[in-house]
């Protein structure tokens, strides 16, 4: 596409942003070089991404505000830094640089249909250092486990609970955390969540909890789980349904006749 002319500047992705931070955040060094011979612009966005430290501090002398400022497309340099797989070492101390600079780590950006924080770059990209530098900071602790046990890093899911995330407080879709995942069947983040003492009671906006999503999706290791945590088979959802009711309705007959006997 570049040899036919393709503009590297044109943004895509989601959020949207420019070729050559999307290659970063992809991890793929031939493909920054390429557009970087495409003519892509190396600024203080970029260089964050590419762990480049002298755009960055080139930015944030022209314009003392850069720190906060935003990219085409919404990304903030910190995002780019913290969303990056390319010279993690690099970006680390570019991330430093920016929050010392006054950025900030409770940004958000929109993506798809709500909008992400930080934290959820560094989750994404699975660094470590930075997660953890985010949450010294000032990142929300209960926000940063949703992409943390989204993505399968509990080492990341267990440092926000070391700095105080609450797992029923922490959202998904607009539910409850660990009812998201029953709803997608993520068996392993459901177990490890279960045994950081999330409570299978809590609602979502239907009035459904795990038990009722549990019900809905008829997996019986699933229900199994829910239950031995001490989730409540007799609660209704906002239009008075038991999870049996649920269950029943979705065509889930062992699973109605197994809450039956409860």
């Amino acid at each position: 596409m570049l040899a036919h002319g393709a503009d590297p500047e044109q943004p895509g992705a989601w959020p949207p942003a420019r070729a050559i931070i999307i290659a970063a955040f992809v991890g793929e060094p031939e493909y920054v070089k390429r557009l970087r011979k495409a003519g892509a612009k190396i600024d203080g966005f970029a260089g964050a991404a590419l762990g480049d430290r002298k755009p960055v501090e080139k930015a944030l002398q022209k314009q003392p505000d850069f720190a906060r400022a935003r990219d085409i497309g919404g990304l903030t340099a910190l995002q780019c830094a913290a969303g990056s797989r390319l010279k993690r070492g690099a970006q680390l101390g570019i991330a430093r640089l920016l929050i010392d600079a006054g950025a900030d780590v409770r940004a958000r950006t929109n993506s798809w249909s709500e909008q992400v924080d930080t934290i959820y770059f560094a989750a994404l990209s699975k660094n470590e250092a930075i997660f953890e530098l985010l949450l010294d900071r000032g990142a929300d602790a209960t926000e940063a486990l949703t992409p943390a046990v989204w993505n399968g890093r509990e080492d990341l899911a267990d440092l926000a609970l070391a700095r105080g995330a609450d797992p029923d407080r922490a959202v998904a879709g607009g539910q409850p955390l660990l009812n998201n995942l029953i709803r997608w069947g993520q068996l392993r983040q459901t177990l490890w969540l279960l045994t950081r003492k999330a409570s299978p009671n809590i609602p979502d906006p239907r009035g459904w909890t795990a038990v009722h999503q549990a019900a809905s999706c008829g997996n019986q290791r699933m229900m199994r789980a829910v239950l031995d945590a001490g989730g409540d088979v007799t609660r209704r959802d906002n239009e008075g349904n038991t999870p049996r009711d649920i269950a029943e309705m979705m065509g889930r007959d062992k699973m109605a006749a197994a809450l039956s006997a409860k």
